[in-house]
């Protein structure tokens, strides 16, 4: 899980305290690069697939969601955004039951991929029909190499067992049962926290939603800073430092962990190599893809403002977020604007001396032809540090 936080504290609230992210300037929070290494970790420890999932508007996420798949050593894989405006003003229990819809949505696709070769198995298929099947399948990123596989390392597959005779029917099915039992030993990992909220309750909320979600037991730990796994047992085994209790944990899978800001990620040995290719996928899938409420099966009253049982009071204006601005290059606003309309998004109100967002090209020009917009210059920034207006000296005589 990752979430975009504003780049800088913001006065951008509405009356009930609710963050207007669409109008803000957004990066990754700097907490998730921790669980970002430490999901990288387990990819090269046990294989299989880094899935970034992240809830808020789509025209601002998607943009840095395709940042991920370059970061740290392999990057992620694929990219899920959660975005509906049904979503908004969500608190952090909204925000994991609805977070918890798109985790268990991600599983269940990976698992209907192995059900459906199952049912083919089960229904009498053909080798050759079921090997297009899984073909198929493979290269939506949606089979692991040891079910099918085109990499020349990787050839004794269970399709290609099933299709050379070597596996019968029943020896395929016992094999993608195992597979598919495997596919809910899963672990998603998080930051200890987020810069725009600071709760750290995100996280083991999630394991709670997930529970009730999916109908099992899905344990948490949180503020770990040692990571392992067991490929042979499906349990993790964390170090985590509470105050100044240091503790040591194991936990079965399904789990969630939040990582803390001093994580020590670790090199797995390199006799794990064939065992991690085999439990791998096809490769890194680059459209980020998003879905709706509707999508991930959420029930509206339990999301965003609906769903959200904590109470904000108004927003307090403590005034405006720090921010640079050069003279002759920085464009700001020469009167006040109640809202734009770019690519859809409604954003602000900006007032004088606010400085511009990222907007089209054309329409900076228009704005700058109708006086709305125009660079900053000495005499505004004199107008800023000393609360005064420029004006020509006149002579006295």
């Amino acid at each position: 899980m990752t979430k975009a936080v504003p780049s800088r504290t913001t006065q951008i609230v509405t009356a009930g305290g609710i963050l207007r992210r669409e109008a803000m300037e957004l990066v990754m929070n700097p907490h998730d690069v921790k669980a970002f290494e430490a999901a990288d970790y387990l990819k090269r420890r046990v294989g299989g697939k880094v899935v970034a999932l992240s809830m808020g508007p789509d025209a601002k996420l998607v943009p840095i969601m395709q940042n991920l798949y370059e970061i740290h050593v392999e990057g992620v894989d694929e990219c899920y955004v959660l975005s509906d405006r049904r979503m908004a003003g969500a608190d952090t229990w909204a925000t994991a039951y609805t977070v918890s819809l798109g985790v268990k949505k991600v599983v269940e696709l990976h698992v209907e991929a192995v059900q459906q070769l199952m049912d083919m198995l089960s229904g009498g298929a053909d080798p050759a029909r079921i090997e297009e099947a899984a073909s198929n399948l493979y290269h939506r990123n949606l089979l692991p190499n040891k079910v099918y596989s085109t990499l020349p390392p990787v050839k004794d597959t269970i399709v290609a067992r099933f299709v050379s005779g070597v596996f019968s029917r029943s020896e395929a099915l016992e094999a993608l049962e195992a597979v598919k039992a495997e596919l809910m030993k899963f672990i998603v990992v998080a930051g200890i926290k987020t810069t725009d909220g600071e709760t750290g309750s995100t996280g083991p909320q999630v394991a709670e939603a997930l529970s009730q979600a999916m109908g099992t037991v899905v344990p948490h730990i949180t503020y770990v800073h040692e990571l392992a796994i067991d490929p042979s047992t499906f349990r993790v085994e964390v170090e985590r430092r509470v105050g100044r209790v240091i503790q040591r944990l194991e936990s079965p899978l399904p789990c969630v962990l939040t990582i803390s800001h001093d994580y020590r990620p670790s090199s797995p040995p390199a006799s794990v190599k064939p065992m991690v290719r085999a439990n791998n996928y096809r490769g890194k899938v680059r459209r980020v893809v998003v879905w709706n409420a509707d999508q991930i099966g959420a029930d509206p009253s339990k999301i965003g403002l609906a769903g959200s049982p904590t109470l904000v009071g108004p927003g307090v204006d403590i005034g405006k977020p720090p921010s640079q601005k050069f003279v002759g290059k920085t464009w700001v606003f020469r009167r006040p604007v109640p809202e734009l309309l770019v690519d859809g998004t409604r954003l602000g109100p900006f007032q004088v001396g606010d400085i511009v967002p990222q907007i089209p090209e054309e329409l900076r020009r228009e704005l700058h032809s109708q006086g709305v917009i125009g660079p900053f210059t000495l005499e505004d920034l004199v107008r800023e540090l000393f609360k005064v207006e420029m004006y020509a000296a006149k002579p006295r005589f």
